[in-house]
C-alpha cells in the first residue's frame, strides 16, 4: 500500500472535495432561485407594472420547467456525460440570471426564468452523477450526498435572508446578477475534476415521453394561473385545460409503450409509492404555496420591505433545516412513517395558527406557528422520500429520486398557482392569506390520514406474516 504524506491528501480524496464543492454550488443555485425571488416580488410589481397574475408566473416558470425536465436531463448525462451537461447548466444559469437581471418586461424576465429552470433541471441529476462516480464507497458516498443536500439547506435559509439585504442596497436585479460569479466559481471548480466521470452510458432520452410531460404540466399551470383572469368558462381556458388532459393521457400512452420510458409507471403499482407520491405533491403545494402568500402579505399587508420580510421568514427556514438534521439522527431509531406523521402534526398545528392569527396578524402571532411549519416539513421530507426509495429498491434509486423532485417542483408551482389567487384583492390580503392557511390545514390533515392508514396497513400485514410464520 502506498504511504501518504501526513498532512496530503491523496489524489482521489482531492478529487473527491473538489467534486463535492463543485456540485455543491448548482444546489446552492438551484434552491436559491426557488426562494430569494420571493422577497423581490412587490420591487418587481412595481418596476415592471405587473399585477398578481405576472408575479405568479415569475415564480412557477422557473419551478415549473425544473420540473418537467428533470427526469430527462439525467438520461442526457447518460448520454453524453455528466460532466458535460453539468457545464452546460452552469453556463444556461448564467446566460439566464443576466438575462433575468437585465430583462426590461415582465415577459423578457419569464422568458429568462424559464432559461434558468432548464439550467437546473440539468444541474441537479448531473450532480448526483458525478458525486456517484467520485465517492465509489457506499457509506462515504451517502456522507457526501448529505453535505451537498444540506448547502441546499443553508441556501433555503439564507435566501430570503440574503435576498432582502441586496434589496436594501441594490434594487429587484441583483438577486439574479449574484448567480454570476457562483457559477463562475463552479465552472472552474469543474473544469479541475478529472474526465473519468464521463463515461457515456446506455440509457436513451424518451422525448415523446418528455415532450407531452411539459406541455401536460405547463398548459395545467397555465390554466391554474389564468384561469381567475380570464374566467373558468374561457374557450381558451376550457382548451387548454382539454389540452392538458390530452398531453397528460399521451404521456401514459408512450411511457407504457416505451422501451426506455423517463417514468416507469409500474412502479406506481406499489400503493405506498403511489400514495407517497401524492402526499409530497399534496405537502409541496401547500408548503410552497403558503411560502408564495405570506411573503406578499408581509410585502404588500403588512408593509415590510424586503430586508424585514427576509427577517420575518427566518424561522421556518431555520426550523425547516434543524427539522432535516433531527430527522436525519432519528431515522435509525423512529419509524419514517412515524416522523413524517410527526411533522404533518407540528404542520397542521403551525397552518391552524396561521389561519386563527388576527385581523391585524402581529407577528408575534405569526412567528411561533411559522416555527411550527418549517419543523414539521423539515421531518416530513426527507422520511418521504426515504419511503419512497424503500419500495423500489437499490436499482430505480436514481429515477426515484428525480420522481421525487419532480413532484415536489410541481407540487410547488400548482401551489403558487391556486394560492396567489387568494390574493387578488389587495385591500383582503389578511383574509386571503387565512383562507390559504385554511386549506392548508385540511390538506395536511389528509397527509396525516394517508400516511396514518399506509402505516395502518403495513403494520398489520407484519402482523398477519408473523402468525403465519408462527404456524
Amino acid at each position: 500500500m502506498t504511504e501518504v504524506a501526513p498532512g496530503r491528501k491523496t489524489d482521489e480524496q482531492d478529487h473527491q472535495r473538489r467534486t463535492l464543492l463543485a456540485t455543491s454550488i448548482s444546489y446552492v443555485l438551484v434552491i436559491l432561485d426557488t426562494s430569494i425571488v420571493n422577497v423581490a416580488l412587490e420591487n418587481m410589481s412595481r418596476d415592471l407594472g405587473t399585477d398578481l397574475t405576472g408575479l405568479q408566473w415569475v415564480v412557477t416558470a422557473y419551478v415549473v420547467v425544473f420540473a418537467s425536465l428533470v427526469l430527462s436531463a439525467g438520461a442526457l448525462g447518460d448520454m453524453f456525460g455528466a460532466r458535460k451537461i453539468y457545464m452546460i447548466g452552469l453556463v444556461l444559469f448564467i446566460a439566464a440570471s443576466l438575462i433575468s437581471g437585465c430583462a426590461p418586461s415582465l415577459s423578457v424576465l419569464i422568458a429568462g426564468r424559464i432559461l434558468q429552470g432548464i439550467g437546473a433541471s440539468l444541474l441537479v441529476p448531473s450532480a448526483l452523477s458525478l458525486i456517484r462516480h467520485a465517492y465509489p464507497d457506499d457509506t462515504k458516498r451517502a456522507k457526501a450526498i448529505a453535505s451537498w443536500a444540506s448547502a441546499g439547506g443553508v441556501a433555503q435559509v439564507l435566501g430570503p435572508l440574503i435576498g432582502g439585504l441586496l434589496l436594501a442596497v441594490f434594487d429587484w436585479r441583483s438577486i439574479f446578477f449574484v448567480n454570476v460569479p457562483i457559477c463562475l466559481g463552479g465552472i472552474w471548480l469543474t473544469l479541475r475534476i478529472g474526465r473519468q466521470t464521463d463515461d457515456h452510458g446506455s440509457r436513451q432520452l424518451d422525448l415523446p415521453g418528455q415532450l407531452s410531460a411539459a406541455f401536460a404540466m405547463i398548459l395545467l399551470i397555465a390554466t391554474l394561473i389564468e384561469g381567475r383572469e380570464f374566467g373558468w368558462s374561457n374557450s381558451w381556458i376550457l382548451a387548454a385545460t382539454a389540452l392538458s388532459v390530452l398531453s397528460a393521457l399521451s404521456f401514459v400512452t408512450v411511457e407504457r409503450k416505451s422501451k426506455a420510458p423517463m417514468l416507469p409507471l409500474f412502479l406506481f403499482s406499489n400503493p405506498v409509492f403511489s400514495w407517497v407520491s401524492f402526499a409530497v405533491l399534496l405537502g409541496s403545494a401547500v408548503f410552497f404555496g403558503m411560502l408564495f402568500v405570506l411573503n406578499l402579505y408581509f410585502l404588500q399587508g403588512a408593509g415590510y420591505t424586503p430586508l424585514q420580510t427576509g427577517i420575518a421568514m427566518l424561522p421556518l427556514a431555520l426550523l425547516a433545516t434543524t427539522g432535516n438534521l433531527t430527522s436525519a439522527r432519528l431515522a435509525h431509531m423512529i419509524d419514517p412513517m412515524s416522523l413524517m406523521l410527526a411533522g404533518g402534526a407540528f404542520r397542521l398545528i403551525g397552518f391552524a395558527g396561521i389561519s386563527l392569527a388576527s385581523t391585524g396578524f402581529s407577528y408575534p402571532l405569526i412567528a411561533l406557528p411559522l416555527l411550527l411549519v418549517g419543523l414539521g416539513g423539515g421531518l416530513s421530507n426527507p422520511m418521504a422520500i426515504s419511503v419512497m426509495l424503500s419500495t423500489t429498491g437499490k436499482k430505480y434509486s436514481g429515477i426515484t429520486s428525480g420522481i421525487s423532485t419532480a413532484t415536489g417542483q410541481l407540487g410547488a408551482s400548482i401551489g403558487v398557482a391556486i394560492f396567489g389567487a387568494f390574493l387578488a384583492d389587495p385591500h383582503r390580503i389578511a383574509d386571503g392569506t387565512r383562507l390559504a392557511a385554511a386549506i392548508s390545514v385540511a390538506s395536511t390533515a389528509l397527509i396525516i390520514l394517508i400516511v396514518w392508514h399506509l402505516r395502518r396497513q403495513r403494520d398489520r400485514t407484519l402482523v398477519d406474516a408473523g402468525e403465519i410464520e408462527r404456524s
